[in-house]
């Protein structure tokens, strides 16, 4: 039996519930008892559904109980369990025993679950007056240098790869807002989340639901020019706090969210699940906790999103400028500015023939120095550019050191309707043999796409410093020689600063670059490297978490760059002999 959650996406509670209605515990409940629940239907009106227990399910998690129901009223006989439900407060005799939370998929008839009002002022202990300073960060199941290297590729790490696999019995989350693409959904992968087919807009006019037990309420993931919301009920309110849902949001412990009022336009009948067509109408609050049997908030209190600005250049011949507010999470925020950017790109710009897309622009962090955006790609592919930033973003946010503060995302895409696109289609030296301390020229083939080739040339300065023998040259694109590791010395950062340095030092797709590589002794310990020791003890010390030999390593001992404010691809080499 698949249960889904029906959301469509410091003061004790002890001391706060006091003063609330009586409630019933799960073990004074009984088959056959009646009761009933309170729920927006249409409009902002609350509405009365009834409902008979079938039982209680014990151990639904261990712990945790599940009080089953049987509903009926309102459009519940046509449509079974709505999502949009979850959080209905139900009562038997006066006696609040929980909140409406799961439906059953493809049932024929409406049977849903209760969270047991106890569980959820269990794990609702404590709602903060004011948002978390420091949101615990979220170190993912993975070293922080996979991170940094897959931003520096111009990638994002998949959602199960940062986190794991989800426990497939997780029960997903539905987000209501603007349609997302497929290249946008990409981005979810791996989420517990589905999408409403259903905008989450708000046109000012719409009656809202009362803020009390059984009004609608909704919670925002992103908004301005891009909404995702995922909207439910309030089970509880006393004074300017608030409880909802019945389960969890994403189980993200302290967050800081915007808390809106919500109308229902209509309920929306399917075999699968039937849910409320719910938008958002005012703001009235921020949710402040997250937990597994559900989400609290405060009445009147402002959330802090990242705000994100991102302009759209269309050939030169308009500008179009857009505005977002992202939920600031280690995870989220990634996925969010991607979805943003996927979204623009797929709504604006052609879908067939040619075209290249440039992106430059700035992540401002506080206290850090602003971190710079620029890529180009030359394709139908409006994915990799998303993948970039957010790449970008997953390294700042999931970095060990401390949680960044964004002050603000700024970027502007530039589109224009021809290919961008130069390969690298050959290398070659004037001589096979340079000495330490000299300049060594080197001759790069480059090659459009019409088939048409130029020469370039590279003047890299060969280090004193240098061994002699041999040394390899790699000339290429910087995401293809990211991809090659020309450089092999584990990635040592010890602080926000080195991941903020590292990335603005990252190398770019839109450039051409030419190393010069040697392999020398050494081997890793804890992110730093170690010069010279015997082969003995280095056979004993990893390096980098991912290579088991660490007695030679690849090194960059020179480097030359070769602008070009296109796309290139493609990689070269060639062996030098070093005097």
């Amino acid at each position: 039996m698949k249960l889904v959650v029906l959301a469509s996406f410091f003061i004790s509670l002890g001391a706060l519930f006091a003063q609330g209605p009586a409630t019933m515990g799960v073990s004074e409940i009984r088959a056959g008892m009646k009761g009933h629940g309170r729920t927006v239907f249409q409009g902002g009106k609350i509405d009365r559904f009834e409902f008979e227990v079938v039982g209680v399910q014990k151990n639904a998690a261990p712990g945790r109980s599940r009080i089953m129901v049987r509903a009926s009223g309102g459009p519940l006989a046509d449509t079974g369990i709505l999502a949009g439900m979850s959080g209905s407060p139900c009562y038997i005799d006066g006696k609040l025993i929980g909140a409406l939370s799961t439906g059953i998929m493809f049932e024929k008839e409406p049977i849903g679950g209760i969270t047991p009002i106890a569980e959820m002022l269990e794990q609702l202990k404590d709602i903060p007056d004011i948002a978390p300073s420091r949101t615990p960060l979220i170190l993912p199941k993975l070293e922080p240098p996979k991170v940094l290297k897959s931003a520096l590729l111009g990638q994002m790490l998949p959602f199960s790869e940062v986190m794991g696999d989800l426990d497939p019995q997780a029960l997903p989350m539905a987000l209501a807002g603007s349609p997302l693409g497929t290249e946008a959904q990409r981005f979810w992968a791996g989420w517990p989340v589905t999408f409403a087919a259903g905008p989450a807009l708000s046109g000012g006019r719409e009656e809202a639901s009362p803020l009390e037990p059984g009004g609608m309420a909704a919670i925002s993931l992103m908004q301005g020019d891009l909404d995702l919301t995922a909207s439910g009920t309030i089970t509880y309110v006393s004074g300017k706090r608030v409880l909802m849902f019945g389960h969890q949001l994403f189980n993200l412990g302290p967050v800081d969210l915007p808390l809106w009022s919500a109308t229902v336009a209509t309920t929306v009948s399917s075999y699968q699940s039937s849910f409320k067509l719910a938008m958002p109408v005012a703001p009235i609050g921020a949710l402040r906790l997250d937990r597994n049997s559900g989400v609290a908030g405060i009445l009147g209190a402002e959330a802090r999103m990242v705000p994100m600005r991102l302009g759209l250049n269309l050939g030169g011949k308009r500008t179009l400028n857009f505005r977002f507010e992202l939920m600031d999470h280690p995870v989220a925020t990634a996925a969010l500015a991607a979805t943003a950017v996927a979204q623009t790109l797929d709504a604006h710009t052609r879908g067939l023939g040619f075209q290249s897309l440039s992106m430059q622009g700035n992540i401002k962090l506080a206290g850090h120095p602003a971190i710079q955006i620029e890529n180009v790609i030359a394709d139908l592919n409006p994915g990799r550019l998303a993948q970039y930033l957010g790449g970008m973003l997953q390294a700042i946010c999931l970095n060990p050191f401390e949680k960044p503060v964004f002050e603000g995302i700024s970027i502007t895409i530039k589109a224009e309707e021809r290919l961008d696109l130069t390969a690298i289609a050959g290398v070659r030296l004037l001589k096979a043999r340079a000495k330490r301390g000299e300049v060594l020229p080197v001759l790069v083939t480059l090659q459009n796409i019409q088939g048409v080739r130029e020469t370039a040339t590279f003047n890299i300065q060969v280090p004193s410093s240098a061994a002699k023998g041999k040394a390899t040259l790699m000339v290429g694109d910087g995401f293809s020689l990211m991809a090659a590791d020309p450089d092999e010395r584990a990635i040592e950062t010890a602080s926000m600063g080195d991941v903020v340095r590292i990335l603005n030092g990252a190398l770019r797709n839109n450039h051409a670059y030419a190393l010069l590589v040697q392999v020398q002794p050494g081997a890793g310990l804890r992110g730093s490297r170690i010069e010279g020791i015997p082969p003995t003890v280095a056979s004993l010390v990893g390096g980098d978490g991912a290579s088991s030999d660490n007695r030679l390593q690849r090194r960059i001992v020179g480097r030359a760059l070769l602008p070009l404010e296109r796309e290139v691809r493609g990689l070269s080499q060639i062996e030098v002999e070093i005097e």
